[in-house]
């Protein structure tokens, strides 16, 4: 005699996996349920004022939208301020241009002194500070007799080897400032540099 087998039915495997199925749905939809009920929990516990992030929103470090908005708001106004100096220097510039284009004279005489002795932003700025940045061959002060470009008293003046020419010469005014500067006598203009 043969031993019977055991046959199982033919759809007893598809039972099984069905039944397995099952157990699997659900064990996740316990473990959503549980999860939801904890985050539920954990967000009306909460007392720090804080917000609570959501589906879509992102937070940085704590740092929402609204510190992103801020930041940019701010350096906006940055930009602001920086576009308006800019505006500023830039009108100055003109006018200073506009001053030294129309006198040449007094461009090219500060520049040959430039060439010849040095200290030329020193000369540049000290001639914008006597003359009051208009740069005039013929500036005058009433109250100390100072003329010309660099604005030279009469004593100091005929101290320079230019006194022979006219004071109200820009070439021969700027001259005998580069003199003084290279020959150590660069402080005696009210002007502090």
């Amino acid at each position: 005699m043969t031993p019977a087998r055991h046959r199982l039915p033919e759809h007893a495997p598809l039972t099984v996996a069905l039944a397995l199925l099952v157990a699997i749905v659900a064990a996740l939809a316990v473990a959503l349920v549980t999860a939801s009920d904890r985050g539920d929990a954990a967000e009306h516990v909460r007392t720090d004022g804080r917000r609570t992030i959501g589906y879509g929103q992102i937070a940085w470090a704590g740092a929402g939208p609204e510190r992103w908005a801020q930041r940019w708001r701010q350096s906006e106004r940055l930009l602001d301020a920086s576009r308006a100096r800019v505006r500023q220097l830039e009108t100055a510039l003109r006018r200073q241009r506009r001053v030294l284009l129309g006198r040449p004279h007094v461009v090219e005489a500060i520049n040959l002194t430039c060439a010849v002795y040095g200290y030329c932003a020193t000369l540049w700025r000290r001639a914008r500070c006597e003359t009051g940045g208009t740069f005039s061959a013929r500036a005058y002060n009433a109250t100390s007799g100072a003329s010309g470009l660099f604005q030279f008293l009469p004593s100091t003046w005929r101290s320079t080897p230019f006194a022979r020419f006219s004071v109200w010469s820009p070439i021969a005014n700027a001259l005998a400032a580069g003199w003084m500067h290279a020959n150590g006598r660069g402080g005696e203009w009210s002007c502090p540099w």
